[in-house]
């Protein structure tokens, strides 16, 4: 290796970093910068040890968690290619993250409330004729399931291909990253709305409103027919965690002599 080539590359026993952070800033580096792209082969483990001056193992390391990551493809026989595919694994750990933290139903209300707002007006925008029928698709298949579970389910699948359509991927991305909270979130509180026959139908007739606003390129109705799903969705959050203070309160007092 020249000098010159030496001199680019920081010595990380004087850096104060980790071995394996060192070399993780290496393809952070190498990827921010646009040297690496997607579909790239990655140089052998080899070559990238003698640059940065570190032994195979943690190269090796490195490239085992940006593979987990979905960055990373490992093929055998072939090498190493740089990918994005990160969603299972952002999924997964956001999953984890949401747990410790505590997140609740009402968290998970208010940030579906404005991305699905901001995913209906790209949509209106952005989506192709065999977008706007596989969201009525889903809403046909809602109206015709025979058990809560299975309109979920649907329900699930409407505002996934809502979201779909906006042709944002960074919204695509975020709202995968949120998607088991906020399927649960769906399959609850829907299968709560759907032992009403009222609510039910208030429910479907939003969820209508909003596919003929994109049907006919309309955010203002459709606007209107998106608050209307969540003022109903939002009210039967309420009346659960009422009930969850009720019986919450109730168990205190028998607890008390």
């Amino acid at each position: 290796m020249s000098n010159t080539a030496q001199k680019m590359i920081p010595d990380h026993s004087q850096s104060g970093m980790k071995t394996y952070e060192y070399v993780f800033q290496y393809f952070l580096d190498q990827i921010l910068s646009g040297r690496m792209k997607i579909n790239d082969r990655i140089p052998p483990e080899r070559e990238i040890a003698e640059k940065l001056g570190v032994s195979r193992n943690s190269i090796r390391e490195v490239m085992h968690m940006l593979e987990i990551n979905g960055l990373i493809e490992c093929l055998q026989g072939s090498g190493n290619y740089v990918r994005c595919n990160p969603q299972d694994y952002m999924a997964r750990s956001s999953q984890m993250i949401m747990s410790l933290m505590g997140i609740d139903y009402t968290e998970i209300f208010h940030i579906r409330a404005g991305l699905e707002l901001v995913a209906l007006r790209l949509a209106i925008e952005e989506a192709d004729e065999e977008e706007v029928e596989e969201i009525h698709e889903a809403l046909v298949n809602m109206d015709r399931s025979e058990t809560g579970e299975e309109s979920a389910r649907w329900d699930q699948e409407f505002h996934k291909r809502l979201i779909k359509a906006s042709h944002n991927r960074l919204l695509i991305l975020y709202t995968s990253m949120v998607r088991d909270f906020s399927d649960r979130f769906i399959t609850d509180l829907r299968g709560r709305i759907s032992l009403r026959s009222g609510e039910r139908e208030e429910l479907n007739r939003a969820h209508w409103g909003i596919y003929d606003a994109l049907l006919h390129r309309d955010y203002m109705s459709g606007s209107a027919a998106m608050n209307r799903h969540f003022e109903i969705v939002g009210d039967e959050l309420f009346h659960k965690q009422e009930k969850m203070s009720e019986n919450s309160k109730s168990k205190i007092k028998k607890q008390i002599p």
